[in-house]
């Protein structure tokens, strides 16, 4: 099966240019610059190549639309895997948390195993359109991580493990006092928050170490990339590393990032942290690091849209960043990040992984999909 486009603004490689691309067998044939009297006219339009989202927390939002209402597990998944393609990501790391650090009803043991085996199963009957992965979060100060991880860590479609520790006080909850106003506002008494934050320190004291050992060791098992997640400072960079990550996944400080660079990791911020003007809980800028150099990638952590609004909105002011460089942050660098040789990049034999763009206004709008040359949006 052949597809043929011309006039696009094709973005390949370290480069853009109006010219045209052939697809033959759900693989990119031909790429060609100039002009063309064969395929469908894109007018112009931008053509890159299918974003590739690390981090998305979105399936549990379609698991649990509202709270304590519970979706058909493969229902969620199809509608997940649309809304997806709708903003241009055509391969998901669906990231799931593993290990009860105050967990939603969506993270719980039981309604953990149904959403991944929901997906499981519309990946099987063919209901899903773009690619989807598991990127197993790890809550190492979890007394029940090894538990459940037991359980999940070989679930077919299991592709990434990554380090995490949310106790209070370090990490992304280094400003104790702003993250204790939650509890405060939740009408926890002084008394009640002293005894839970011990408890959590405590927790963390016993598991942290032995627990992120163990991740690591399962992610070398099975060859699959190790990412560390929310690292604060030279210590938790340098034990990520030589444990045998390879991504550095939000880091919370200039320090933090500096050493991951130093230290050969992927740097991969959060996309509403640049698309929003800065972190929620008050961390690092991604515009700071992008601007510092330290940055390699985006993850859409909550807001699958951003990624496509990072890659058009760094090549504006301030960033000034050439539109090939913008792009291959959400495309090349994240499959990079995940070991995906054969996609990311608009080049001979790579998947034809596909996304048409036109700004609207200074936004980007999504106007076709191709997963393996095959139209999904």
């Amino acid at each position: 099966m052949e597809l043929a486009f011309r006039n696009a603004r094709i973005v390949a490689g370290e480069e853009d240019f109006i010219g045209s691309l052939l697809v033959r067998d759900g693989g990119i044939a031909e790429v060609a610059s100039g002009a063309s009297a064969v395929g469908e006219d894109l007018e112009g339009d931008v053509l890159m190549p299918g974003i590739i989202d690390l981090h998305t927390d979105s399936l549990e939002k379609h698991y649990f639309p509202r709270p304590n209402i519970d979706w058909n597990p493969v229902s969620a998944a199809v509608t997940h895997d649309g809304c997806g393609l709708s903003v241009g990501v055509t391969t998901t790391f669906d990231s799931l948390s593993v290990g009860s650090f105050n967990p939603s009803v969506a993270r719980k043991e039981d309604n953990l195993r149904r959403l991944v085996d929901g997906l499981l199963t519309a990946k099987r009957a063919g209901m899903l359109k773009g690619e989807h992965l598991i990127h197993w979060r790890c809550e190492t100060a979890a007394d029940d991580l090894r538990e459940r991880l037991d359980h999940l860590a070989d679930h077919p479609m299991t592709a990434l493990f990554s380090l995490m520790d949310h106790t209070p006080g370090q990490r992304q909850y280094r400003n104790l006092d702003q993250y204790l106003d939650n509890w405060r506002a939740g009408g926890m008494s002084a008394v009640a928050i002293e005894e839970r934050l011990t408890a959590a320190r405590e927790r963390q004291s016993r598991n942290a170490a032995p627990n992120r050992a163990y991740v690591a060791e399962l992610a070398r098992e099975r060859g699959m990339p190790l990412v560390s997640h929310d690292d604060e400072d030279l210590e938790h960079v340098d034990e990520a590393a030589d444990l045998g990550a390879t991504v550095a996944e939000f880091p919370v400080t200039v320090e933090a990032a500096r050493r991951a660079r130093e230290r050969g990791m992927a740097i991969i911020m959060g996309g509403p942290n640049l698309i929003r003007g800065g972190s929620y809980s008050g961390n690092v800028r991604a515009a700071e690091l992008a601007e510092l150099g330290l940055l390699d990638g985006f993850a859409s952590d909550y807001v699958p849209r951003s990624l496509i609004e990072c890659a058009f909105r760094i090549t504006a002011k301030p960033f000034g960043w050439s539109l090939a460089r913008g792009v291959a942050l959400v495309t090349e660098a994240p499959a990079r990040a995940a070991g995906l040789n054969d996609r990311g990049r608009i080049a001979p034999g790579h998947r034809a992984d596909l996304v048409r763009v036109r700004l609207v206004d200074g936004l980007p709008v999504v106007r076709g999909v191709w997963v393996q040359g095959e139209r999904v949006a």
